[in-house]
């Protein structure tokens, strides 16, 4: 029966800049078959072709302007100014077919591009750094991999500091143990420690114990390779 279905199928976007209305691809659930997880929440698909990761980001061919599910439609004062400026230049691209890495990756940096001009909450403009650190990561690309890794830190942390992740998905606890697993990841042991024991010792942590068992385990990694003289990974 599948075999007679498109994998990826159009849903209409409406842009939130300048109001062209532009079909986007996403892909059809049943195609989507995940092999596992990895510490920072990261799914390795069975067939990458599928990942819907790739397709997160919707690029007005119109105009350039780029949004994900998470950006809110409001624009503060002077943001729209500053897109105009970036985006005159724009000349159409079609980003409505399938997606090579190579062109997701380009979808998603339009996106950073967009919430940053358009002053997007923190916690969003880090899960558009952490997408693409995903994205380089299924190819192998370590150096851009770490950049956008760090970058996603920085964002989380403001959007902790701030609060702003509330009225989102996004827990307390799930934010805090993102920015102790992307300080291991990139290195910084210590940080990464002082989040997790935070998760730890968290008067909420019965709200959600795989996280923290999650961020024990990480915790309880951290500190036997610190004595066995082992770098982190």
């Amino acid at each position: 029966m599948e075999n007679n279905i498109a994998p990826l199928y159009d849903k209409k976007v409406l842009c939130f800049y300048c109001g062209h209305s532009f079909q986007s691809k996403r892909v059809r659930s049943r195609f989507i078959r995940v092999q596992k997880v990895e510490s920072d929440f990261c799914k390795i698909y069975k067939d990458g072709s599928f990942n819907p990761t790739l397709y997160e980001a919707d690029v007005c061919p119109s105009c350039g302007f780029t949004s994900t599910e998470a950006f809110s439609s409001t624009f503060p004062i002077g943001t729209k100014e500053e897109i105009a400026k970036h985006f005159s230049s724009w000349q159409t691209q079609e980003f409505g077919k399938e997606r090579t890495v190579a062109e997701a990756i380009k979808a998603m940096k339009l996106a950073f591009l967009s919430a940053t001009l358009k002053k997007e909450n923190p916690v969003v403009i880090g899960g558009i750094c952490l997408r693409l650190a995903w994205i380089y990561r299924s190819i192998h690309k370590q150096d851009d991999e770490k950049r956008f890794l760090k970058a996603a830190l920085t964002h989380y942390k403001v959007s902790y500091e701030q609060g702003d992740y509330q009225d989102t998905q996004m827990s307390e606890l799930h934010l805090l143990y993102l920015l102790g697993e992307l300080a291991r990841r990139i290195e910084r042991t210590d940080e990464a420690s002082k989040y997790f024991t935070k998760i730890i010792q968290h008067k909420e942590r019965s709200t959600n114990e795989k996280i923290v068992e999650m961020a024990r385990e990480q915790w309880y990694e951290i500190r036997n390779n610190s004595e066995k003289g082992i770098p982190a990974k």
